[in-house]
Formats: structure tokens, C-alpha cells, sequence
């Protein structure tokens, strides 16, 4: 879910080391996007600040191209106005939108229409969207926005979008910000050693900066960020589903944001979280992760080149038990 990038909300800090230290002249930067906040490390080629200032301005301003083009909290971006328009005729979009909105249609089809980036109504109806939530919907309800749901309602030809029903609805939340983190990691191919996460999807290049990541434990009650695993992510991307961040307790019954476009109701099963690397974008780590969590079907993992799993999944007596594929750092 994305907003506009907040400046008055970002910081950067240059955190000198020792000379002793292997980190010294480390960068980051901090800011806000899509809802979320933004982390990017770097060894800086230069004493001079100008280096600094300028990667900030570059990366806010992909940023700020990325969500005019595919925030949905952004009523004036090409997805809204996509989004309200009741026509279906062709939608001239951006490139960037473009080429995410056809790389979505490779996960629809790998999951046989479970992973759908229409579902954005139903993620409404469910009240995670931006209006005001009272009680979860009715089966009479559910079935009337299934009747729009289904990506094959939508056509994609170059830079041009259509709907075959007015009322199809599109949400990127699942795939935007893993594009996001794969645009600046291209922008800033210049650095050997580079470290770039929004929101917790996270892409990093190392030469000699041995990068450490945390995965959470899954729990609601995680309000410390407790971590569960820690691993080295080198040279890869890496993207994390669950059903412990956004959610809501009704009558003793528990709700959260991952929705199935096929029943119309969010998922149950004792699946916490999914956590997917992939060698080759963090776009990919992105929808597979969201996809995976839909499906929850591991096995085909071992099958896809160059990608590895982690589930945690939630034991009866509130204990977690952690299932890795094959190649899946362990350290």
C-alpha cells in the first residue's frame, strides 16, 4: 500500500567506523515510501557529501515516479485513475507500470490464478483498504465482487492497459515495492557493496560487506520485532508474506490482509509467514512470496531455478516450526 514519499520524514546518517573497522564510511540513508520506510547502504566513493545528496535525490525521485504511477493512495496516479474509470477502452500507462503489470501475469499463471493482482476489491470489502471497517462481509456480498475478480478481465499490450469489465479494480502492493528496491538497485550499479530494503523486501550486492538480515518471528504479539532467524543475504533478494502485520479480531475470530481471489475470503491455515530469496530480482522474491502464501505449496519451489523457501509455521501450542527448501541459508 503506497503513499507519497514523506521528505521532512527522512534522515541521512553517515555512520563513521574506526579505521579498524570493516564498515568504515558505511552510508545510509532512511526515508519514507509506499506506506512503509526505505533503507539504503553503501560505501561512498568520496569524502565529498555532494555524493551523498545526490544518491538521496536519485532515489527519491524513482521513488516518487514509482508511486505517481502505482499507488493506489495516491488518487491522482495512473492505477487510481485506471482504477475509477468505468471505461474499457485502452489506458495509456508509464513504462515502469507496464512492465510490472506483464511480469504479474507470469505469477497469476504459475499459480493457476491464485496470486491476482484484481483482488483489490475484495481486499476492500474486507476492510483493508481505506474505508471504514464495521463487520466482515456476507457470502452475498463476497460473491458479487467475485463476479469482477479474475486477471484474465484485464489485457496488457506495450504501454496500454484494458479492462473487459468496468468494474475490475487493480492492486501492485504485491510486486511494487520488490520493482522498487530492482529500479535503485540498477541505479546504483556503480557500488560493489550495496544494501537496499523497503518495507522489509530487501536486494543487496556484496563484494567484501558480508550482509545480515533478520526474519521476524510471525506473531501478533511481536511488538519488539523479535527476529527468529538470522542469515547471510549476499548477492540476492529476499521477501517476506504473513498474516501478522495487518489483520483484525472480531468476535474471537481472527482476519488478516491475504486474501484468496478464489473463495473471496481470507486464508486459513497455520502458515505465519513465507519468506522467499530469489537470485534474480527482488520483484520475483516480491510476488513469490505473496504467491506462495496463497497457495502454500512448497514443493514447487525445488522447482523453480535460482529461488529458496522459508515457512514458519504456527504449532498448536503457539510454538513455530521453521520448514526450509534445500538452499536455504541456515546460519
Amino acid at each position: 500500500m503506497m503513499t507519497l514519499a514523506n521528505r521532512l520524514a527522512l534522515l541521512i546518517l553517515l555512520l563513521l567506523f574506526s579505521c579498524s573497522s570493516p564498515e568504515k564510511d558505511l552510508v545510509t540513508i532512511k526515508g519514507n515510501t509506499m506506506g512503509t520506510t526505505y533503507t539504503i547502504k553503501f560505501f561512498p566513493k568520496t569524502n565529498n557529501p555532494v555524493e551523498i545528496e545526490k544518491n538521496y535525490a536519485l532515489v527519491e525521485d524513482i521513488l516518487r515516479n514509482i508511486n505517481q504511477q502505482m499507488s493506489t493512495y495516491i488518487p491522482s496516479s495512473e492505477i487510481s485513475t485506471f482504477n475509477k474509470s468505468e471505461s474499457t477502452d485502452w489506458f495509456l500507462i508509464s513504462e515502469d507500470f507496464s512492465k510490472v503489470l506483464k511480469r504479474s501475469f507470469k505469477y497469476y499463471d504459475l499459480s493457476n490464478g491464485q496470486y491476482d493482482i484484481t483482488i483489490m476489491p475484495l481486499v476492500n470489502l474486507w476492510g483493508f483498504g481505506p474505508d471504514i471497517f464495521e463487520s466482515p462481509p456476507s457470502d452475498t456480498m463476497i460473491d458479487s465482487i467475485k463476479a469482477f475478480i479474475g486477471q484474465d478481465l484485464i489485457e496488457v499490450e506495450d504501454q496500454q492497459i484494458r479492462k473487459k469489465d468496468s468494474r475490475v479494480q487493480i492492486d501492485l502492493s504485491s510486486i511494487a515495492k520488490g520493482y522498487a528496491v530492482d529500479k535503485i538497485f540498477n541505479a546504483l550499479n556503480e557500488y560493489e557493496d550495496l544494501f537496499i530494503e523497503i518495507g522489509g523486501e530487501i536486494r543487496t550486492r556484496s563484494k567484501s560487506k558480508d550482509w545480515k538480515i533478520g526474519i521476524n518471528t510471525p506473531s501478533i504479539t511481536n511488538f519488539e520485532n523479535d527476529i527468529e532467524l538470522v542469515i547471510s543475504l549476499n548477492n540476492l533478494s529476499i521477501a517476506t508474506s504473513g498474516n501478522y502485520r495487518n489483520f483484525y479480531i472480531i468476535d474471537d475470530k481472527f482476519y488478516h490482509h491475504e486474501i484468496n481471489p478464489k473463495t473471496g475470503y481470507p486464508i486459513s491455515s497455520n502458515l505465519g509467514s513465507v519468506s522467499i530469496i530469489s537470485d534474480q530480482s527482488c520483484l520475483d522474491a516480491d510476488a513469490l512470496s505473496t504467491m506462495f502464501y496463497t497457495i502454500d505449496n512448497f514443493e514447487i519451489v525445488e522447482n523453480l531455478n535460482g529461488v529458496e523457501s522459508l515457512s514458519i509455521l504456527l504449532n498448536e501450542d503457539k510454538s513455530f516450526t521453521k520448514v526450509f527448501s534445500s538452499g536455504f541459508p541456515k546460519n
